[in-house]
């Protein structure tokens, strides 16, 4: 089977649940690699013949394997004779203080099967054929899972719904609050025919957001007037009256996370796409935030805006976090850029002569 030439086109792959909604894959590694010494045109071939391999032994999609290798600023300014394509990662809120991670690549692998992201991480850096520790070194992995009762299985104590398939209780990736693949594929340029990847590890106070009711939350997560009966039958799009964010704030004293950020869409169409996962990395539930855009100014735009700080203007009960969509759940623990080359570039790119 030949797979698509660019790594980030797994929706193809993707089924749908019984009301049409796109499945993510359930389970989800994203392995932070350092670079050792310098890498050589030989080492490509190796790197590349390791990731081909995995990918005739397991089908392409959730039943078998998907993977997407994005590298850092670090590894453009070292190693290769080009400007990086993405910039570092800075600070995205005024309230945030996560650490800015320079890492010299990031492989994210997915797949239903938990265990075999295991197997393909033993492959990869371990004892083998496969093995790619001379020239790549784990930093850390980052696991978690998306998908309909894996929040309440992991998290029995909780209660949460058996019907949730994030941690905040709501489904995210719906099929128009999404970018497009074909959207953020840059299309000309050092990276033509791949994308952007920002990964953010972001911490979730569950305490204080199970502490108010089910209507409360929709609308924190949507827009005031969204119920939570309404909000589990979204299949297309969340309804958000981005538009009407003045207006509401004005009447509810409260704004909702997709009505803030639906106001960086670009002629109706939202700029990035997102590959979140839930994790309860370091003990602590969180999501592993992964948003792929053409333009890292596409997820900065889109970060900005919901942030919602003009609606402080709006009504004297909101604050930059205080009733304002999400964002007093969430702490920002660390940021980092990558770009993603085509499938046929993905390897150690653009190496220096």
């Amino acid at each position: 089977m030949k797979l698509p030439e660019a790594q980030h086109a797994w929706e193809s792959t993707f089924l749908t649940d019984e009301e049409g909604r796109p499945l993510a894959p359930r389970f989800h590694r994203l392995l932070m690699l350092d670079v050792v010494d310098h890498p050589t045109a030989a080492d490509a071939e190796r790197l590349e013949g390791a990731l081909a391999a995995l990918e005739e032994r397991f089908p392409h999609g959730p039943d078998g394997l998907l993977t997407c290798l994005g590298w850092g600023f670090g590894w453009y300014a070292q190693h290769t004779a080009i400007r990086s394509p993405v910039p570092r990662a800075i600070p995205m809120a005024r309230w945030e203080n996560p650490k800015l991670e320079d890492i010299a690549a990031c492989l994210h692998l997915a797949s239903d099967d938990e265990d075999r992201l295991a197997e393909v991480t033993d492959a990869l850096f371990g004892p083998g054929p496969l093995d790619q520790r001379a020239r790549l070194r784990i930093r850390e992995v980052r696991t978690g899972f998306v998908g309909r009762g894996l929040p309440a299985e992991r998290l029995p104590e909780r209660g949460l719904s058996p019907k949730a398939p994030l941690l905040l209780g709501f489904h995210s990736g719906l099929r128009g609050n999404q970018a497009t693949e074909e959207s953020i594929t840059v299309p000309e340029g050092p990276l033509a025919g791949g994308t952007t990847m920002h990964v953010s590890h972001i911490e979730l106070d569950l305490d204080s957001w199970y502490e108010q009711d089910r209507d409360t939350r929709s609308a924190r997560m949507y827009a005031p007037g969204i119920g939570a009966d309404e909000a589990e039958k979204l299949v297309d799009d969340a309804e958000s009256d981005a538009d009407r964010l003045p207006a509401l704030a004005v009447a509810h004293g409260q704004v909702g996370h997709a009505q803030a950020t639906g106001r960086a869409r670009l002629y109706g169409r939202p700029r990035i796409n997102r590959r979140d996962f839930a994790t309860l990395d370091h003990g602590a539930p969180g999501t592993h935030f992964v948003s792929l855009q053409r333009t890292m100014e596409d997820f900065n735009a889109t970060r900005a805006v919901m942030n919602a700080a003009d609606a402080r203007g709006h009504h004297g009960d909101i604050g930059v976090r205080r009733n304002n969509g999400i964002n007093s759940v969430m702490e920002v623990r660390s940021r980092a850029t990558f770009a993603v080359p085509p499938r046929a570039a993905r390897a150690f790119p653009n190496l220096r002569p």
